[in-house]
C-alpha cells in the first residue's frame, strides 16, 4: 500500500468530495460543511443534495457515516451510498 503525502488540495474532476475546509470561501469539493445522509440514497450538507444514482463512483466524507459518533467516507455504487471501510453496508442515515 503506498503512503503519499501531498503539500496543496487533492483534486478530482468528478469524483472526490473531501472533509469540510473551515478556512474555504466557496462551497466547491468539501466546502466548509459536512455532508450527511439524509437516507442510504441522498446526501445533503444542508443545501447542496448528492443522489447516489446520479453520482456513481463519488466519494464524499459523511458526518456519522459508520454509526451515531462516526465519520468516514462513503461511495456511491449507484443505488445507494455505502461505507468505504465496509462496501457491503450502506451509509448510516442521520
Amino acid at each position: 500500500m503506498a503512503n503519499t503525502t501531498f503539500k496543496g488540495p487533492v483534486t478530482s474532476l468528478n469524483g472526490f468530495i473531501g472533509g469540510p475546509n473551515p478556512n474555504a470561501s466557496d462551497t466547491q469539493q468539501g466546502g466548509t460543511t459536512v455532508f450527511y445522509a439524509s437516507n442510504i440514497t441522498t446526501l445533503t450538507d444542508g443545501t447542496n443534495t448528492l443522489l447516489a444514482t446520479a453520482n456513481e463512483g463519488v466519494m464524499v466524507y459523511c458526518e456519522d457515516a459508520v454509526n451515531a459518533t462516526t465519520n468516514g467516507y462513503v461511495f456511491s455504487n449507484g443505488t445507494t451510498w455505502v461505507q468505504l471501510n465496509a462496501p457491503d453496508t450502506d451509509v448510516n442515515p442521520k
